[in-house]
């Protein structure tokens, strides 16, 4: 072989390897939660630092296909994505990764090194720590509903026992939409049968706030945040895929409802606070909430303690806003300003994705109940128990909570995406 043959091999093999390890870590990051203008701009910079001339990506709610370039050498590859997840612990392990691998003090090999510990790497926390919780977060909704310390400790209890099935049959490799409504089925079941032994006299609160482990909020904000970036195809994909879990959701629920004859349906979640005086208790509640899901969501230890104070002030916001007469929609863009300027800062501190303490501080704004209050309503118009002139006011209000879930997501989504929009205005990777 000549020296020519013998170099255009070796550039061949150099562009083959950078476009794996680009198209490694993107599913990692697809798979892990990120949006996707992260994805974009970390894959096109890791594969044009290991040596490709230029790469363009394509992210499709089920994977991504990725071409590159290195003189005359063309390479384009294809991978799936199996499932969208949320993993927060990884985009921080590849967000500190990539500074080194610009700065060309990682090759190939040890980044390919780096991603395989990443990918066998054991969760942050234990089972029975997320199971916990979980279980605060959930009761710490209840608490912001306006619910009592019966409810708060049925929805403990609800949401504990339904995490614990959840993580038995995620284990199984059990279909994920027949995990949600087996998940569902179990918190409803524990708060209905608590009302039905007479421990629990007004069912409502804890079972709106027992299920909200379950409800899709990094796929919700991720859908709206890549609308608004232009991935119209990931974010469509996105809010399909949350919409399917709403609906699976609403369904174990009015199967528990119904097996244990419970009649009543989780109402809207009231916002607004009594007094100035409880908005202490909103606060701290607010900041469990959003501590508890970023647990569930694998953040790193380091980051917990930011993601409590965020959310306990853009909740916080919302609530003072609404005492002084702000309505819930602009309380919840004021609210989500607020948290995606502080999140930048602190992602700066802390050498972390801002997107970590968005997410998760924004949690507990996030219009879960709203969403499947609505699929509620409609699977209410098709029971024989309902009468026809209750029809209309089940359907007015399906639809009040679908509209109210639309506004309130767009101005999450837009909120947080704000400040970014207007400091950071990159050119489109392509």
């Amino acid at each position: 072989m000549t020296s020519a043959a013998t170099e255009d091999a070796l550039a061949g093999e150099k562009l083959s390897e950078a476009l794996d390890l680009a198209l490694w870590t993107g599913q990692l990051l697809l798979h892990s939660g990120a949006q996707c203008a992260r994805i974009e701009r970390t894959v096109h910079q890791l594969g044009t630092a290991l040596g490709a001339g230029w790469l363009d990506v394509i992210i499709l709610p089920s994977g991504l296909v990725i071409t590159t370039s290195r003189g005359q050498e063309f390479r384009t590859r294809v991978r799936r994505v199996t499932a969208l997840g949320v993993d927060f612990a990884m985009l921080d392990a590849i967000d500190a990764l990539m500074p080194r691998v610009l700065a060309a003090e990682l090759g190939a090999r040890e980044l390919r090194a780096e991603l395989e510990t990443f990918s066998r790497a054991a969760p942050v926390y234990a089972r029975w720590q997320v199971v916990i919780a979980v279980g605060l977060a959930c009761a710490g909704f209840s608490r912001l509903f306006g619910g009592d310390w019966p409810a708060f400790c049925a929805s403990f209890v609800s949401a504990a026992l339904a995490m614990f099935v959840r993580q038995s049959l995620n284990r199984q490799r059990v279909n994920h939409f027949l995990v949600v409504i087996a998940t569902a089925f179990v918190a409803g079941s524990v708060a209905s049968s608590a009302h039905r032994a007479g421990l629990l006299p007004e069912p409502e609160v804890a079972l709106a706030s027992s299920v909200l482990l379950l409800v899709p909020g990094v796929h919700l904000i991720n859908a709206a945040r890549d609308i608004v970036r232009g991935f119209l195809a990931t974010g469509t994909g996105r809010g399909v895929l949350a919409f399917g879990v709403t609906l699976c959701i609403a369904i174990g629920l009015l199967v528990a409802l119904q097996t244990f004859g419970v009649a009543s349906f989780p109402p809207l979640p009231a916002v607004e606070q009594g007094t100035w005086r409880t908005l202490a208790f909103d606060l701290f509640w607010s900041g469990v909430a959003a501590c508890g899901f970023a647990v569930l969501f694998n953040t790193p230890r380091r980051a917990l303690l930011g993601c409590f104070a965020l959310g306990a002030l853009g909740h916080g916001l919302r609530s003072a806003l609404a005492l002084a007469t702000v309505t819930l929609v602009p309380g919840t863009f004021l609210g989500a300003v607020a948290i995606g300027i502080l999140s930048a800062v602190l992602g700066r501190r802390l050498h972390s994705p801002a997107g970590i303490f968005a997410v998760s501080a924004a949690i507990p704004m996030v219009p879960g109940v709203f969403a499947f209050r609505s699929m509620l309503g409609l699977m209410a118009l098709t029971s024989p128990a309902q009468s026809l002139d209750r029809s209309p006011l089940l359907l007015a209000e399906a639809a009040r909570s679908f509209t109210a879930t639309g506004l309130i997501l767009a101005a999450l989504a837009v909120g947080i995406a704000l400040p970014s929009l207007l400091t950071r205005r990159e050119k489109p990777v392509v």
